[in-house]
């Protein structure tokens, strides 16, 4: 099952990356914060969880 999960992440980052453009030093910040983050929600990270903090969106809009 974990290797499904990662094959798909690996996927899913290609996707990802091969759209967007984002430099080195800013791809080191966003893994820190993606860091505390997760710690944050003690590893309970959705894609819904994604889209409220880069939106700028509290949890209770």
């Amino acid at each position: 099952m974990i290797f499904k999960l990662a094959v798909e992440m690996a996927v899913m980052m290609n996707v990802v990356a091969a759209n967007n453009s984002i430099n080195p030093v800013s791809l080191e910040r966003l893994r820190g914060e993606c860091v505390k983050e997760v710690k944050r929600l003690n590893g309970s990270f959705s894609f819904d969880d994604a889209v409220s903090w880069q939106k700028g969106w509290e949890e209770n809009e």
